[in-house]
Parts: C-alpha cells; sequence; structure tokens
C-alpha cells in the first residue's frame, strides 16, 4: 500500500521555491536574530549568509535526490570557461564602487578614502572568506536552486528581476539589526558601511540599481558557462565593497 504523503512533503513538492525562500528566510533571519539576543557570538553574523545555500541543498535533494545534488555538485568543479569570464566575476565591482562613491557625497553620504585600503595581501585572505561564506554560501541557493526553476517558467530576465526581489528582503534582517543595534555586530565586515551617512538612499539604491544587475550578472555567467564555481567568485568579489 503507498504511503499517503504528508502535508508537509506535498507542500514542498507543490511549492519548490516558496518551500526554498521560507527556508532561507528563516535560517538567515534565525541567526541574525540568536545575534543580536547574544544566544550567538557576533562574529556569527554572517554565518546567516549560509542559510540560502543551506536551504537550496536541502530542496535540491528533496525535489531531484542524490542525483541531482551531485549534478550541483559538480558544476562546482567547472573552471575552464575562458580569461574573459574571470576577469568580470573577479573585477566588475571595482568601476561600479568608484562611481558610488562619487556619487554617494552628493546625497550627504561619505566620500571614499583611499587611506583604509588594504593591500593585495591584506584583500586575499578576505576575499577567500567572502568566496566561502558568500560564495559558497549563498550561490547554491540562488544560482543553484532558484534560477534554473525560475527560468523554465518566466525566463532569463524576469528571473533575474524576482530574484533581486527576494534577495533585498532576505537581506533586511541583517542590514537592520546591524544598523539599529550595531555594538551586537561589531564584527560584521559590513558594519563601517551600514553606520554611514547617507545609509537609507543606500539601501533604495541598491535594491533598484544593484541587486538587479547583480542578478543579471550572476545568471549570466551561468548561463553562459554553468559554472557555479565562477559565480561564488562572482559573488566573493564584494570584498571590494567591504
Amino acid at each position: 500500500m503507498t504511503e499517503e504523503p504528508t502535508l508537509h512533503s506535498s507542500f514542498l513538492h507543490r511549492y519548490p521555491i516558496a518551500s526554498f525562500y521560507i527556508l532561507a528566510l528563516a535560517l538567515g533571519a534565525g541567526t541574525v536574530y540568536l545575534v543580536v539576543k547574544g544566544v550567538l557570538p557576533a562574529v556569527l553574523a554572517l554565518a546567516s549568509a549560509l542559510s540560502a545555500s543551506i536551504a537550496g541543498i536541502i530542496m535540491t535533494a528533496v525535489e531531484d535526490g542524490r542525483a541531482g545534488l551531485k549534478l550541483m555538485l559538480s558544476r562546482l568543479l567547472i573552471w575552464r570557461v575562458g580569461i574573459g569570464y574571470w576577469l568580470f566575476a573577479i573585477l566588475i565591482l571595482v568601476p561600479a564602487i568608484l562611481l558610488g562613491s562619487v556619487v554617494n557625497p552628493l546625497f550627504n553620504g561619505d566620500s571614499i578614502s583611499f587611506g583604509n585600503m588594504k593591500s593585495a595581501l591584506g584583500i586575499l585572505p578576505m576575499f577567500i572568506g567572502f568566496f566561502i561564506v558568500a560564495g559558497l554560501g549563498q550561490e547554491l541557493g540562488w544560482t543553484g536552486f532558484l534560477i534554473p526553476r525560475l527560468q523554465v517558467r518566466f525566463g532569463a530576465l524576469t528571473s533575474c528581476f524576482i530574484r533581486a526581489i527576494l534577495g533585498a528582503i532576505w537581506h533586511l534582517p541583517l542590514l537592520l539589526y546591524s544598523r539599529l543595534q550595531p555594538q551586537a555586530l561589531a564584527d560584521f565586515p559590513y558594519t563601517g558601511w551600514i553606520a554611514q551617512k547617507g545609509f537609507l538612499v543606500a539601501i533604495v539604491t541598491m535594491t533598484l540599481l544593484f541587486l538587479l544587475p547583480w542578478s543579471i550578472f550572476h545568471s549570466w555567467i551561468y548561463n553562459n558557462t554553468k559554472s557555479r564555481l565562477l559565480v561564488a567568485i562572482l559573488h566573493g568579489s564584494e570584498i571590494w565593497v567591504a
């Protein structure tokens, strides 16, 4: 006799995208909440970024089983994609940050300070950390699980727009907690940026002018290379912002 599906398993299979997002949001916001309440140390605030990939791995196992997980992880090994894609993934944020730093003072924000820039040897360990936490910690969810399923239903550009909106909401708990209780997240890499003048303008700008292009960049690289490794490196290039 066939076992009747449970309510939660039925929901997961019928609404995989919604299930992924609810799980990612709950894990991410829950981690930040525990940090702010002092249950977890502040250094673990960045662990909330892992929630997207954890949710993606769980939902891939639910949807596609062991074969799906094997395919997801195998695309982390694709690295022969051409030097142009590598340069794009590593350096694309540099001109964007320079342009933003020029515009920021026009909105009563802080200008760029070259005196605080780190040397190449200082940046490398941080880049590796961001690649692991922000890149691998998120993109097995956003690009590994969400985008392929969205593109089947909506096409590439619309899928990028949906990811941008979902990503903005997913980031809000960490950004708002960092703004309202900076002492609780003193070790968080973006604390200085979050505390600067013009933060509210920066949030709106990030949502409208950063997350959508950022989503397009990730999808463009993945659709052309099938390399989740390079997508993770692109996400790790956020180190230029920190």
